[in-house]
């Protein structure tokens, strides 16, 4: 009987390790066929037992672009409750009234009009005798991550995280290129508009060679300079631009909600902290942490993961900048899972070039947050969905892949990553963490690549492994 027994278990191995080998081998193939000499790192572990299945260089520090997320989403969500929210706030002081920017990502300038006139109307007031007063002193320069590309900047994707946050710090244009050789022609989605566009933009055709960009330049009060050229387009294209100073937008939304409600101004719309003495009147609050998380995640936002980041800093230290983000974050996620040096490298909240992260690491936060229901139950519920939504909306669709994979997405120009959970109905729950740097290809067949590597995963592990073994 015990000879018996021997026997089994070392078939069972022997399974086991051919089984590890033919999976590997099909993914060390379709790696040669697709990217050779880019650097791929893949861990893939059962999510209930640990048991490795994929482990290729999981202890090598790559880029691992947005998926740097899922450590910000995690550190805000065991700090904070899921309802959690954060406050925009009216007060007086004498004859002054003072607006207390809380940081909140989710303010629209509809909001902080109705702030205003809301107030000011219901308790009829006609003049203010004194200033309104702007306090946005919980966040201090400077307003992007260290490690931001300068050629992201006056773009939405890298709009300033400052404490006055307003439609997310960014301005929607109508692009229309549709004749060769003639500037291209900007107008606002919205009939009022934070931006003065000056437009050097001439229109190209689609092949022109060599490839022309079209670039942006910041300039002094809510000045942006387009210049390049863009391809000729029969429809017209949208474009987002970031505000780059969104106090001043602040300023001119305040003055045109007090001139359409006939209020009058005798002092400024001016900055400076509110005093103690300041009585509040009334606040806004912000979309719950929930719901916060969800939009970043699924969006992959990066104003929200900075933002999160650094109302983490400040509510551990009373400071908000990258440094403070990064301790609070590390200093949250120390206290549920295990964080190695040696494997992860935090700079930001965001994951920009400056992060680096081992899929070893990646897959330890991942393993974290399965173990947690109800931290698992959120996270489920903001990820992206393959083939359903989010930046994995319009991926993975019609295949067998389709909403089995919950995960957050990461994208430079030669980067790619993905990091979640595969959730087969019919299977067992995996964890996985890919990334791959070093991509001299365009970046969908990174993307297809991935999405080969789950497939022949899927494959393997849900239909091919017996039922009694360690892995079923």
């Amino acid at each position: 009987m015990q000879y018996l027994a021997i026997t089994w278990c070392i078939t069972v191995l022997f399974a086991h390790s051919l089984y590890a080998s033919t999976l590997m081998d099909k993914i060390e193939s379709v790696i040669k066929k697709e990217l050779p000499y880019a650097t791929i790192s893949i861990l893939v572990k059962d999510a209930k037992n640990g048991q490795l299945i994929v482990n290729k260089n999981t202890k090598k520090l790559l880029y691992p672009a947005s998926t740097i997320k899922l450590f910000t989403a995690t550190a805000a969500l065991y700090h904070w409750q899921a309802d959690h929210y954060f406050k925009t706030s009216l007060l007086k002081d004498k004859n002054n009234y003072y607006i207390r920017f809380g940081a909140s990502p989710s303010l629209t300038s509809d909001n902080l009009s109705s702030l205003i006139s809301d107030y000011f109307l219901q308790q009829r007031i006609t003049q203010i005798k004194g200033s309104i007063v702007l306090d946005a002193s919980i966040f201090s320069p400077p307003y992007h991550p260290a490690g931001i590309s300068y050629d992201d900047l006056g773009w939405y994707y890298a709009a300033p995280d400052s404490a006055i946050i307003l439609d997310e710090n960014k301005a929607s244009f109508k692009m229309t290129s549709s004749k060769l050789n003639e500037p291209v022609t900007f107008y606002p989605v919205n009939a009022q508009s934070p931006l003065t566009v000056l437009n050097q933009v001439i229109t190209v055709n689609k092949n022109n060679r060599p490839p022309c960009t079209l670039n942006i330049s910041n300039e002094k009060n809510n000045t942006v300079r387009l210049y390049g050229c863009a391809p000729l387009t029969e429809k017209p294209q949208l474009i987002e631009l970031a505000i780059p100073e969104p106090e001043h937008w602040a300023q001119a939304i305040i003055y045109n909600t007090l001139q359409k409600n006939n209020i009058q101004l005798k002092g400024s719309i001016r900055f400076a902290k509110t005093p103690d003495s300041a009585k509040h009147l009334v606040s806004l609050r912000s979309n719950s942490i929930h719901e916060l998380v969800n939009h970043m995640l699924k969006e992959s936002d990066n104003l929200y993961a900075d933002n999160l980041a650094k109302q983490l800093g400040y509510s551990l230290t009373k400071k908000a900048t990258n440094a403070e983000a990064v301790l609070a974050i590390k200093q949250i996620l120390a206290k549920h899972m295990i964080l190695d040096d040696n494997q992860l490298e935090l700079a930001d909240g965001v994951g920009t070039r400056y992060n680096l992260a081992s899929t070893k690491q990646i897959s330890v936060l991942l393993d974290t947050i399965y173990h947690d229901k109800k931290l698992f139950s959120l996270f489920i519920e903001a990820l992206p969905q393959s083939g359903v939504s989010g930046t994995l909306k319009n991926r993975m669709k019609n295949t067998r892949l389709e909403k089995i994979i919950y995960a957050k997405t990461g994208t430079m120009h030669d980067i790619s990553a993905l990091s979640g959970f595969m959730i087969n109905p019919n299977g067992r729950p995996l964890i996985f963490s890919i990334i791959i740097n070093g991509i001299h290809q365009p970046i969908a067949k990174a993307k297809a690549l991935e999405e080969q590597i789950l497939s022949l995963i899927d494959e393997e592990v849900n239909t091919e492994m017996p039922e009694h073994s360690q892995f079923a």
